[in-house]
């Protein structure tokens, strides 16, 4: 069909080879919750449906989670720090929260149950230990 000079037929042959080899990639892509092994975490067919690289891909998230919770509890800058460089450590260390923030929100944006639930037992197990006392311990522990 003909559209004011525009072809509107069917698509090249080329461009459904590379839909198809997307649409293989998607299988597990979901964009409700779901729960279960098989889904795609960060990256493009990690873990797939692979029940080792699901339980790793579930250690890094909790990793990831934690290790956030703790540089946003812990004081790693003392007071002997020159005001410049001080300034700049805050400035490093406010990036690499950010950078790791927008891992875990990609991670999440997988909508895998398991996922949502390992980030926040992260951030609950830290926030707990901070709130003990853990974090401050090891912060004191740069310190010397």
């Amino acid at each position: 069909m003909d559209m004011d000079g525009m072809d509107m037929g069917n698509p090249p042959a080329a461009a459904m080879a590379g839909m198809d080899m997307n649409m293989d990639s998607m299988k597990y892509a979901h964009m409700t919750l779901y729960w279960g092994k098989n889904s795609l975490v960060l990256f493009d067919g990690f873990p797939g449906s692979n029940t080792g690289h699901y339980i790793l891909a579930l250690v890094i998230v909790f990793v990831l989670s934690a290790g956030l919770e703790f540089l946003s509890h812990c004081c790693l800058i003392g007071p002997r720090w020159q005001h410049t460089v001080a300034e700049l450590g805050r400035s490093a260390l406010h990036m690499v929260r950010m950078g790791l923030y927008y891992l875990v929100m990609l991670a999440l944006m997988s909508f895998n149950v398991g996922v949502l639930l390992v980030a926040i037992l992260g951030h609950a197990v830290i926030f707990l230990g901070h709130t003990e006392g853990w974090t401050s311990a090891v912060a004191s522990l740069s310190h010397h």
